[in-house]
């Protein structure tokens, strides 16, 4: 089916018959693009008839089309060979940058409310509170390296090479991705049905920083620093 941009965004319109949906797998990172796929892939599960869980949401495991994984542990059970999955990476240094920018500038509250909770080990201090302390970014951005970041990005190393289920995406691209080809490759990999890949398409673009169309203080540019 060819791809209107002026095709209704209902749930499994104009389904035709075609191979049943793969289990999707969505993983990401602490700052690799969290909010953005999990905005992107929660609005094409709305709007265009998916199935998605997420790893809070406790769904019995066959009862989903998409499942969204922050830390990308993919605790699923046993799967097809025919799933497919992506997780977004990041360069290292940006994102211990990124992470050392966000939490010393975090409100209380979620969705970090990890971030909000005195340690001992920290005098009392919450991590955001020990972050904003800090004299400096190079302070800050050590103290990052040394704590949330060295395990986030233990974690990411372990995608460098990924299993044939599975592709790296890099939030690079993603950010930059203003002609929407890594996006659409992402979809096509994973097996968005065809008929949802213009919807989809749109979705990933208002979402997306590049667009413009965003208010919000949780992402920065995404561009590498």
């Amino acid at each position: 089916m060819s791809e209107t941009i002026g095709e209704e965004d209902a749930p499994g319109a104009s389904v035709l018959a075609e191979e049943p949906l793969r289990k999707m797998l969505v993983g990401t990172f602490h700052k690799t693009g969290t909010m953005l796929m999990f905005k992107v892939f929660t609005q094409i599960a709305v709007r265009r008839g998916y199935r998605l869980s997420e790893r809070r949401s406790r769904m019995p495991l066959d009862e989903w089309d998409i499942f969204f994984d922050a830390p990308s542990r993919f605790e699923t059970g046993p799967l097809l060979p025919t799933a497919r999955g992506i997780v977004v990476i990041r360069d290292p240094r940006d994102a211990v940058i990124s992470g050392a920018h966000y939490h010393a500038r975090l409100a209380p509250g979620p969705p970090e409310a990890w971030a909000h909770v005195p340690r001992p080990g920290f005098g009392g201090l919450t991590y955001a509170q020990k972050t904003t302390s800090l004299p400096d970014d190079e302070a800050r951005i050590s103290f990052e390296m040394d704590h949330m970041a060295a395990g986030t990005l233990k974690r990411m190393a372990e995608f460098a090479k990924p299993s044939p289920m599975f592709r790296t995406i890099h939030f690079e691209d993603l950010a930059t991705d203003t002609e929407l080809l890594t996006f659409r490759r992402m979809f096509l990999w994973l097996g968005l049905r065809r008929q949802d890949m213009a919807a989809a398409l749109r979705i990933a673009e208002a979402n997306s920083l590049f667009s413009g169309r965003l208010n919000t203080t949780h992402m920065r540019s995404g561009r590498p620093e």
